[in-house]
């Protein structure tokens, strides 16, 4: 057998610690300050190595219930008071009505004038409303005789105009309720 060289020598001693980031060895960490001292080298090196990320909690979402709240009283104010800027100005049902038929009086009375026109001008009523070169829809024209008329609006609440009546007997109100709707 070969001797090995190191056979015959002495043992060597242990190297020398290192200073720095070296962790002791098992036999010189039994202190507890060398033990603390490891764990304080480790959460250093942790500390060093990750980034700290803040601590976020969720927002508190206190605005959804806030417009909810604020979205129900308004849609209940708005169907309860029915404010003009949001449903229009509100107009009675009576009193469009009455407007709609004074000015239907009215039209058919500029109507009876265009066609009273055509007779002084002819002599005679004409025969159809083209002749005058006006219509007015839902309104019909009937020559009685070469000199007379009648204008009949067919609507709910027919209107009749005959040319052998006044004209103001005719037109009641209208010039009145046409001319109060019309701004000044």
């Amino acid at each position: 057998m070969i001797p090995s060289p190191d056979e015959g020598a002495p043992p060597s001693a242990p190297p020398p610690p290192r200073s720095g980031t070296a962790l002791p060895e098992a036999e010189q960490a039994s202190s507890p300050l060398d033990r603390a001292m490891v764990l304080a080298e480790v959460m250093d090196y942790v500390i060093k190595v990750s980034k700290p990320t803040p601590l976020t909690l969720p927002r508190p979402r206190v605005w959804i219930p806030l417009l909810t709240f604020f979205f129900f009283w308004f849609t209940l104010y708005s169907y309860s008071a029915k404010p003009e800027w949001i449903w229009g100005p509100q107009v009675d049902p009576t009193e469009e009505v009455a407007s709609h038929y004074a000015d239907m009086r009215f039209a058919m009375y500029l109507l009876a004038q265009r066609i009273l026109d055509y007779r002084r001008e002819f002599g005679v009523v004409p025969t159809t409303l083209a002749d005058v070169g006006q219509k007015i829809d839902s309104v019909t024209y009937v020559p009685l005789t070469d000199t007379s008329f009648s204008l009949r609006y067919e609507g709910s609440n027919p209107i009749i105009l005959y040319s052998t009546e006044s004209m103001d007997v005719f037109l009641r109100n209208a010039v009145d309720v046409v001319t109060a709707g019309k701004p000044k």
